[in-house]
């Protein structure tokens, strides 16, 4: 899906401690990738691994994290106050891409631009839409 909205992806990748799902570059910003299809909503834990990738990382480095059955709200709220290090997307945000109904480029400007001016990681797509 990254490659369709020419996003320079980069498959699943391993360095030294760390695995990574995938990377994209977007708005001069680089991204890591990270998806989880789960039956429970992801928590503050596994936001927080994320979290510690990109503390490793350059500065201009964020994260997406798609969790399909979406994120619990202690896992948002705690991710949701300091520096936001990532955006979050999930399954029906993934649906409404590749339904057609918005593009992916409007998702992500959305989403981030929700992030750098209310603070909030996880705009939902009927708050879009």
């Amino acid at each position: 899906m990254f490659e369709l909205f020419d996003l320079d992806p980069r498959a699943s990748f391993k360095i030294v401690g760390e695995q990574i799902d995938g990377a994209f570059t977007f708005d001069a910003t680089d991204y890591l990738f990270e998806g989880k299809w789960q039956q429970e909503p992801i928590g503050a834990a596994d936001l927080d691994v994320l979290a510690g990738k990109l503390s490793r990382k350059l500065d201009n480095t964020l994260g997406l994290f798609l969790s399909i059955n979406g994120f619990s709200e202690d896992g948002v709220r705690a991710h949701s106050s300091g520096r936001r290090l990532m955006i979050l997307m999930d399954g029906s945000d993934l649906m409404a891409v590749l339904e057609g109904r918005i593009d992916l480029i409007q998702l992500l400007l959305r989403k981030r631009r929700e992030a750098s001016q209310t603070g909030s990681i996880y705009l939902r797509i009927h708050e879009i839409l």
